[in-house]
């Protein structure tokens, strides 16, 4: 079983090479919740922090994986796909409980565990495209959006290593 939660925190449930056993169907699913996670963290940390640098960040974030949110399912119209989940992927589930425990904190710690959060996140997505999903996408279109966007995921790495950095939190990785 492969799950965005899985993947989204570096603990891989499969090995590597079931990555030839993800059909574009399933890793479309997982591309499309790992941008639905995203916008989602970005609009809790858009209505908690004060702090403009992780409201700028955060802003970026909701606004960048909307337009590949919707890129991506325009490329699934097009390709007849339904995403279909990992079977017993319980990633929403994960997800729900990482933006609970978020929407708990309050001020600077809000930052801190937001902007770990999103370093974690972006740092594991990329890794899982690099290793397991890119090389299992056999649909040009859908490839090429995959690589297309994938230096935007670093930037958003890049971009939420300096605000954490700036604001002294520590901890990241």
């Amino acid at each position: 079983m492969l799950s965005l939660a899985a993947l989204a925190t570096g603990i891989l449930s499969a090995p590597l090479a079931q990555a030839s056993n993800l059909s574009d169907a399933t890793i479309y699913a997982i591309f499309d919740q790992a941008n639905m996670a995203d916008i989602a963290s970005g609009r809790l940390a858009w209505a908690k922090s004060r702090n403009p640098e992780v409201r700028r960040l955060a802003k970026m974030v909701i606004t960048d994986h909307t337009a590949v949110q919707q890129m991506g399912r325009d490329i699934a119209k097009q390709m007849n796909a339904l995403g279909t989940p990992p079977a017993g992927d319980a990633s929403w589930s994960q997800m729900a409980q990482t933006l609970e425990r978020l929407d708990k904190l309050e001020g600077a710690e809000f930052d801190a565990a937001y902007l770990r959060h999103e370093i974690g996140f972006h740092a594991a997505v990329i890794n899982a495209i690099d290793t397991v999903l890119l090389p299992a996408i056999e649909d040009a279109r859908f490839k090429g959006l995959v690589r297309k966007v994938l230096p935007g995921f670093q930037h958003h790495l890049n971009e939420t290593r300096a605000v954490a950095e700036k604001l002294g939190v520590t901890q990241i990785h």
